[in-house]
């Protein structure tokens, strides 16, 4: 866990920021529809995509990128955007 302390695109790093951003959101979440294998969800502003498959995914998610594991859409990624 050291060796990842402040290394920015460690694991440890992106959890970190994904607690600050979740501490941001505001309202319920909602699921939305998304293709067999991953999952969208909102909640207020802000739409999270999951590609738990093992090929790229067009979310077609527009807004703001405020945090990823990957590119957006990647196997095996997740993303979180702020939309209006």
């Amino acid at each position: 866990m050291q060796a990842q302390q402040g290394v920015p695109g460690s694991t440890l790093e992106l959890y970190r920021a994904a607690l600050r951003l979740r501490r941001a959101l505001d309202g319920d979440l909602t699921w939305r529809d998304s293709p067999e294998g991953t999952l969208v969800f909102s909640r207020g502003p802000f739409v999270c995509t999951v590609n738990l498959t093992g090929e790229p995914v067009d979310f077609g998610v527009a807004g703001e990128l405020l945090i990823a594991s990957d590119v957006p859409g990647a196997a095996d990624s997740a993303a979180w955007w702020k939309v209006k």
